[in-house]
């Protein structure tokens, strides 16, 4: 039931967590953010006013917090002290809604129940078990206070995808719970469970390190994938091989793996294939089913699930490349390529309370929903909630839905009319279909006189204007009218009234005519078919087609509707002995003004099953059942917007959802179809020659860089038809790719320079490939004693060996480097202690992980590598007041200042590993291929690169060789600075360690896009009392840049230079210095506002020359044009700079 809570006197209420309202005050709502601004210097009446002035009669209190919050971090560009406050707002909000225990919290998660009653644990059972038992120990050891360390932005990314939820979709964890449920169940049944959890707990809740984003989201629930990189070789270069590597990523991807792909060996495009007399097709179409895969894994609906088409409503199986389908845009697109797999496993079948039929979907699948509004709530609040973004409709998961969640359908906008066609003839058109018949040589109609009459007349007036004659015969209260087909004065031809299976249907055309058209359609249907009720209007038929037809009109028309199946065959009807021998639809129509109007006796509705906000209808959903299924299901690709409509479910993402392109391939440059590789993420070109949603890498030898360098050829290989080149590094590479030149074996003989010139083409167009080489990753390798590694992974940081009998695989940390700034200076001894503890849950992880196949487990139980990066190097340098470059006799050089403390963070963190890494050793035993590995023989990552380590207090470099000489190493591999997009967002932190790209930029929440500042700049600029809202525009001008405004003195303009103010070299230097300490290989990104080959050559040889393993990730670039972000005042745009191209993150990558 709808209830409004307001009563007579026009008052506001607030509903109360207990669920009593009250009436809303400004001095109640004043109070509340006065007592969580204590300290601040914020203007508490000004936001309760705002408060009060954007509510709706019956907001919750939780939602009136939010409101407060969302309006205190709008605010924050006034002054830092807005966002505190707005995240105190926000998470004691949070507090307040969650349980007050761990205890609690892990039983609730461990104990939910689905839809049907049965329980579904979101935690393993013996965590919950163990926390329950644990319960005052536990609970005696969280600080609740710790989750005001996070800053609003902070704890929305937590909010919105780690703090785990109920089966209702319900918060159940705090912050504090999350970390505590990570640091147990990673200790769960060691001997010293309490001890190691404790030590994990507190400091990940001090915001000292964080684990990656699959062991947060993962560690403690019933299957724990805790990994993120996944490094894999194709199996064989056949059909049977190719499916293998197929099916292996997609249990990869399934769990959420990052993945990178090495297929040096594939046979080039026109290479014999022995068996068959046939020849290859080369590697591009191979990798537009890898494509698919990436886009595709488990989110596919089947076979029979109608999707609208241009063409009309039509089974998903049955859509093809030359269809068009209704996008939530309400509009049609292409289809570029369908898509479909088989697949075994739990289905999701959902009844929408305004539809006839159930669709069955896969469970990651993702569906545009409204989810959080409570069954019975005013349709008017709900409008209200998403007119004041309290409310947001977005994608989930179908298997993340429940009973009450709203799905939400387009009102389709497409319109072609056909101007031969009057509303007349759309009327006649309707009533044929529904007691009509067309024939080569008779039509006609049958309608009864009694309830019929006005069809009647209309058709007698109609045949009689047009000049076509009628025949009328009378028989039970039935009167049948019919002509000749033929008659010049009729219109409609047997086709536009059946189908090829002789059914009755919509011809396709008909569904986009102009509205009063549609109506008219509608109108001649339900007055012959229909069933005009005391209490509703419905309409009964054989013909499905007409039924989803029907409905799509409504759709057009602004409504939805729902029916059932009726099952009545073997009936015996008493008009003439007639038996039913079909099943039929019934279809109730909502009896909006539209319908009412062309039946006027019709009962009118005040009341609808449905909601429509805007150009979009939002249907609850009724039931959704768990099914099994094996068999083919279906999705496709589209060009624009990556969803469409689904009849009896609504908008769907067009497969991809949030692992769309987890995968990246790698290729050594001599392969014979490089050049078609390298254009195969371009924007441009035939869509059989491109796979977009992959990325891609080179794995390049010294020798083609030599050979770019001197201007030398190139040859091209068939890796069938010159053997053995992937399998070699170094002088050993060179011996066999020189002699297979001697031999002629090569396919094409290119100048280096223009394949090198192709690799850049594509670097300025799409920002990859990223720059891989081979030879530094594999003689700067503890693991070069395995055998040749052939790739990296899909951020380019993981250097492991991977073969068809191993798939690499690697457990990611990183260290929040600000929080070991302390009095003005940097805390060495506890970062080594902090790191000490990250290293042991690595390798803890390596033995409780879930691993998707066989030879992920096999790989990582040999060699047991873990990565370890950093957050926050960025703010660290502002904390300390260094800024990243100076000027030396009027030359820009690298602050020597952060060329040693970048180092001395690298060498303390790599000592501190292998430190620990050791004596994990001593205990447990070394990695089972640390025989004649590096290590072995006392050579330690910086002996390899040829570098005197870093001689620091605390660092006894000569005592740490004998160490793992004698006991060897638990781990192959330790340090790997990875990307950490949203695990430093939300600790607070600079990504990685990157500078800051911009000075100013915006956030997005639900409640929308907030601009924010850098939190140092801000502070430094009140506390020198120049900050005000006309500098934040000239910033904002700038695109984010303090370079030359004057009022910024010149020591903080270069303490706060973004990445785009920078010398490139200044980061490849660094990268460098700091490449001796890591004995994997680093995520660096390069950016270049302008490229062209010039500085991008120039810069890829500094790289390589430098000796990186990683020459470069991503290169970021700015767009020639860039549209002005913020509202500035417009005199200010002739400063501003072109906004950067935004590139994809690795999410899983994040740690």
């Amino acid at each position: 039931m709808n209830m409004n809570i307001s009563d007579m006197s026009g008052e506001m209420y607030v509903m109360k967590r207990d669920g009593r309202k009250e009436v809303v005050a400004f001095e109640k709502v004043s109070e509340r953010l006065r007592k969580v601004a204590i300290g601040l210097q914020v203007n508490v009446t000004a936001i309760a006013q705002k408060v009060l002035a954007q509510i709706v009669d019956g907001i919750k209190t939780s939602e009136l917090d939010e409101l407060a919050a969302n309006l205190a971090i709008s605010n924050v560009t006034v002054s830092p002290d807005y966002g505190v406050l707005a995240s105190r707002i926000i998470i004691s909000n949070h507090q307040k809604n969650t349980p007050h225990t761990f205890g609690q919290a892990m039983d609730l998660l461990a104990t939910t129940k689905d839809r049907d009653g049965r329980v579904v644990p979101i935690v393993a059972p013996e965590l919950a078990a163990f926390a329950v038992a644990n319960a005052a120990a536990l609970e005696a050891r969280i600080d609740y206070e710790r989750d005001f360390l996070l800053d609003f932005f902070g704890f929305k990314t937590l909010e919105k995808a780690y703090l785990l939820r109920d089966s209702q979709r319900c918060l159940v964890e705090r912050p504090q719970h999350m970390w505590m449920r990570v640091s147990v169940a990673l200790w769960l049944g060691h001997a010293d469970c309490l001890a190691r959890a404790f030590e994990t707990y507190d400091m990940m809740s001090r915001k000292l390190f964080t684990h990656a984003t699959p062991t947060l989201f993962n560690c403690g629930t019933p299957r724990q994938q805790l990994s993120s990189c996944f490094l894999l070789a194709l199996a064989d270069d056949s059909i049977a091989g190719i499916y293998k590597t197929l099916t292996d990523c997609a249990m990869i991807s399934k769990y959420a793996g990052g993945i990178g792909l090495h297929i040096h060996n594939v046979r080039a495009k026109g290479a014999a294939i022995r068996g068959t007399n046939g020849t290859s097709n080369g590697i591009v179409p191979m990798l537009r089913n890898f494509n698919a895969t990436a886009r595709y894994v488990d989110q596919c609906f089947t076979p029979d699930t109608l999707v609208y088409t241009q063409a009309g409503p039509k089974p998903i199986e049955d859509v093809s490349v030359t269809d068009s389908v209704l996008t939530s845009e309400g509009v049609y697109h292409k289809v570029m390529l369908p898509v479909r797999h088989e697949y075994t496993g739990k289905m999701l079948e959902i009844q929408s309370k305004s539809a006839v039929y159930p669709v069955r979907v896969t469970p990651e699948h993702q569906v545009m929903a409204l989810t959080g509004q409570a069954k019975g709530l005013n349709f008017d609040v709900i409008r209200n909630r998403l007119d004041k973004n309290l409310a947001e409709v977005k994608f989930y998961d179908a298997k993340e839905l429940t009973d009450g969640d709203f799905l939400v359908y387009p009102i389709p906008t497409y319109e072609a009319d056909i101007p031969q066609l009057t509303e007349d003839d759309c009327r006649m058109y309707g009533i044929l279909l529904g007691d009509g018949h067309i024939s080569s040589a008779a039509s006609g109609v049958a309608l009864n006189t009694t309830t019929k009459q006005s069809a009647v007349d209309f058709v007698r007036k109609y045949l009689g204007e047009r000049g076509v004659n009628v025949n009328e015969y009378t028989e039970d209260n039935c009167l049948k009218l019919k002509w000749s087909s033929a008659n010049p004065g009729f219109k409609f031809t047997r086709s536009q009234l059946y189908d090829a299976q002789k059914v009755k249907h919509v011809e396709p055309a008909m569904l986009h005519l102009p509205l009063p058209k549609i109506k008219q359609i509608i109108h001649g249907l339900l007055e012959t078919d229909g069933c005009i009720g005391e209490k509703e209007i419905s309409i009964e038929v054989t013909s499905y087609s007409i039924v989803e037809s029907l409905r799509y009109m409504l759709l057009r028309l602004g409504a939805l509707s729902s029916g059932y199946e009726r099952n009545r065959i073997g009936d015996v009807s008493p008009y003439k002995n007639i038996t039913t021998r079909q099943t039929t639809a019934i279809l109730r129509i909502p009896r909006i003004p539209e319908i009412l109007e062309m039946f006027p006796n019709a009962p009118e509705s005040r009341s609808f099953t449905f909601m429509r906000h805007g150009n979009m209808i939002y249907s609850r959903i009724q039931t959704i059942t768990e099914v099994d299924y094996s068999g083919v299901v279906h999705d496709f690709e589209i060009a624009g917007p990556h969803d469409y409509v689904v009849s009896h479910l609504g908008v769907a993402h067009n497969g991809g959802g949030k692992r769309n392109g987890s995968f990246a391939i790698y290729l050594e440059p001599w392969h014979a179809d490089i050049q078609e590789f390298l254009r195969l993420k371009l924007n441009n070109g035939s869509e059989e020659e491109r796979a977009r949603d992959l990325f891609y890498a080179l794995w390049l030898p010294d020798l083609f860089m030599e050979r770019v360098r001197d201007g030398g050829n190139w040859t091209l290989f068939c890796p069938s038809e010159a053997p053995g080149l992937a399998d070699v590094v170094g002088d050993e590479f060179k011996a066999l790719y020189e002699r297979y030149e001697a031999e002629g074996r090569g396919r094409t003989v290119l100048k280096a320079q223009k394949l090198w010139f192709e690799v850049l083409d594509s670097q300025i167009e799409t920002g990859t490939p990223y720059l891989v080489y081979k030879d530094a990753a594999n003689k700067k390798s503890n693991q070069q004693n395995v055998g040749v590694i052939k790739s990296s992974n899909l951020c380019s940081e993981i250097i492991e060996y991977s073969s068809p009998e191993e798939t690499a695989v690697c457990n990611l940390a990183s260290m929040a480097l600000p929080t070991f700034v302390r009095d003005g200076a940097f805390d060495f001894a506890g970062f080594r202690e902090a790191v000490a503890v990250v290293v042991r849950n690595l390798n803890r992880v390596i033995d409780i992980n879930y691993y998707p196949t066989e030879e992920t487990r096999r790989s990582n139980m040999r060699h047991r590598p873990i990565g370890l990066g950093v957050q926050g190097l960025a703010d660290v340098f502002a904390l300390l007041r260094m800024p990243w470059e100076i000027q030396d006799g009027g030359r820009t050089v690298v602050n020597p200042e952060v060329v040693s403390l970048n180092k001395r963070i690298f060498a303390h963190m790599y000592y501190a590993a292998v430190h620990t890494s050791a004596q994990l050793a001593l205990i447990e035993g070394a990695y089972s291929t640390f025989a004649e590995s590096p290590a072995s023989k006392g050579k330690l990552q910086f002996d390899l690169w040829n570098v005197e380590p870093v001689a620091d207090e605390g660092l006894n470099w000569n005592d740490l060789r004998g160490l793992v000489v004698l006991s060897g190493l638990r781990n192959s591999l330790l340090v790997a600075p990875m990307p950490t997009a949203s695990t430093s967002q939300i600790l607070g932190f600079n990504e990685c360690f990157e500078p800051f790209t911009t000075n100013i930029y915006t956030r997005r929440t639900l409640a929308g896009e907030f601009i924010q500042v850098n939190k140092y700049l801000v502070a430094d600029l009140v506390r020198l009392g120049v900050w005000s809202p006309d500098l934040k525009d000239r910033i904002i001008a700038r695109a984010g840049s303090v370079q030359g405004i004057a009022e910024v003195p010149a020591e903080i303009q270069a303490l706060y230079k973004t990445v785009w103010e920078l010398k490139q070299k200044t980061l490849i230097d660094l990268a460098a210095d700091r490449g001796a300490y890591i004995c994997q290989s680093q995520s660096l990104n390069l950016f270049v506002p302008d490229p062209d080959y010039s500085k991008l050559t120039s810069m890829h040889f500094y790289a390589w020359q430098k000796g990186l393993k990683t020459g470069i990730y991503y290169l970021r670039t700015k767009a020639p044009v860039a549209a002005q972000q913020f509202t500035i005042d417009p005199t200010m745009k002739a400063a501003a700079s072109a906004k950067p191209v935004e590139d994809k993150e690795c999410l899983m990558c994040s740690a």
